[in-house]
């Protein structure tokens, strides 16, 4: 401990800490604030989402049916004439009276004869042959086909609300109107004007100033207290023109409000 921490009394050493922790909360409070703020400031903001549909084509194989080939077995009966010779041996006695010729002398003993019967009989064989082939191929061709499909997209119609439709219950837009003229009249004398800007260019810093001016989570804030996070939030729908528009945000929130 050196000597300036033992000329501090303990009464003070506490003062000392109760002030830093009240510091450190204070600063805990605001940097909550700033955050609250600036999510109060996004809520004013509503983004439409603009879709649109694409046509993605492809291809992909489908059955859609083929040849099966398959064979069998048929028997058919059939008939065919063939002619067969057949052999019939016959006897037969005639009566005979003549002298027999030295020549046959040699037959007059004892002696056997045979004649022998022949006949054809019919000799079945089978022979494949091939009469015919059955050849299955593919054939690939190609064709062009148009698709037709109906595609959809959001289409985004901004059009303005009657005062009537505002009082009755337009979230966010009630009165907006009545501001209408002074705005343009503020654009009108302002340097927008003169360095080429269009009414329509400034009026959404109009319309932001005005939302942030309504908005009962502002209420009782000042300008300095909001400023840093509505810049935030201009800047990240509308990135670099914050510095541009800042003025008539603040001469809308400060007539809305009620401090112009």
């Amino acid at each position: 401990m050196n000597h300036t921490d033992r000329s501090i009394s303990p009464s003070q050493r506490a003062q000392q800490l109760s002030k830093s922790q009240q510091t450190t909360r204070t600063a805990t409070e605001k940097t909550t604030k700033t955050e609250e703020l600036r999510a109060d400031v996004l809520q004013e903001q509503v983004a439409v989402p603009v879709i649109e549909e694409e046509l993605q084509v492809g291809k992909r194989e489908v059955n859609r049916g083929g040849v099966r080939v398959s064979s069998r077995l048929v028997e058919q009966p059939v008939q065919e004439s063939v002619t067969l010779r057949e052999e019939h041996v016959h006897v037969e006695r005639h009566p005979v009276d003549r002298p027999l010729q030295p020549a046959a002398l040699d037959t007059f003993q004892s002696g056997t004869v045979e004649l022998v019967e022949t006949d054809e009989e019919a000799v079945v064989a089978k022979k494949a042959r091939v009469i015919e082939e059955v050849v299955v191929s593919k054939a690939v061709t190609q064709r062009a086909e148009q698709i037709r499909e109906t595609l959809r997209h959001t289409e985004v119609h901004v059009e303005p609300i009657s005062a009537v439709e505002r009082t009755n219950g337009t979230n966010g837009m009630r009165g907006y109107e009545q501001y209408d003229a002074d705005f343009r009249k503020h654009y009108e004398a302002g340097p927008y004007s003169t360095h080429g800007y269009a009414y329509d260019q400034v009026a959404p810093a109009y319309l932001f100033g005005y939302q942030l001016g309504t908005s009962q989570n502002f209420k009782g804030h000042d300008w300095t207290s909001i400023e840093p996070e509505a810049g935030k939030a201009w800047e990240e729908r509308n990135p670099g023109t914050w510095e541009h528009m800042k003025a008539a945000v603040r001469h809308a929130w400060d007539k809305v409000s009620g401090k112009a």
